[in-house]
């Protein structure tokens, strides 16, 4: 039963990934019910396999599976599917909130992430996630900011792409680069 619940997840996962060029091709193809009932199931979905675990990591799991039934139904029972659109700016507000909340409640999120590997932090290292923990806050804000303005562009192809693609490019770039630092830092 855990591999089937762990297989669902990481198919949940891949498809809300992919909910820019999901709603695209569903408002492109002329497919917006049936996409709209997709969606609804994700997020159901997503909240059913949600693990039980308190964590701020918890919350954001359970907060945006709700966010999302919102402006799917909302966007099905109006017909307006740039609704849709503005899932993307929740996601990066609602972490942003995380990440600024971990800021004044440490552990921070990236200690959490960093102490799953190294159980103990020196002080120097704690420091060091908390500017990471910091420097992920600026990458939301921006992000967020740029998800929004392409939800006032009326181009759908732009939205897909930033949101769909370019945003990822830029995470796996802020990742990479926190990677390469953190190797070049001296223990």
């Amino acid at each position: 039963m855990k591999k089937i619940i762990l297989i669902l997840k990481i198919i949940i996962n891949i498809l809300l990934i992919s909910y820019p060029v999901v709603v695209f091709c569903s408002l492109h193809y002329g497919y917006f019910d049936l996409a709209i009932f997709c969606l609804i199931i994700i997020f159901i979905l997503r909240l059913l396999t949600q693990s039980a675990d308190r964590s701020q990591l918890y919350w954001f799991g359970m907060i945006m599976p709700f966010i999302g039934l919102f402006f799917a139904i909302s966007s099905w029972l109006f017909t307006q599917y740039q609704l849709l659109l503005y899932y993307p700016v929740m996601v990066n507000t609602v972490l942003l909130t995380l990440f600024l909340y971990s800021l004044k409640k440490p552990p921070t999120i990236i200690e959490r992430f960093a102490r799953l590997k190294y159980h103990d932090l020196s002080q120097t290292e704690i420091r060091y996630t908390r500017l990471v923990t910091i420097c992920w806050c600026y990458f939301f804000l921006f992000n967020g900011s740029i998800a929004l303005i392409t939800c006032f562009m009326d181009n759908l192809a732009w939205w897909t792409l930033y949101n769909g693609g370019i945003s990822y490019v830029l995470i796996g770039l802020l990742m990479g680069v926190e990677w390469l630092l953190r190797k070049k830092r001296p223990q």
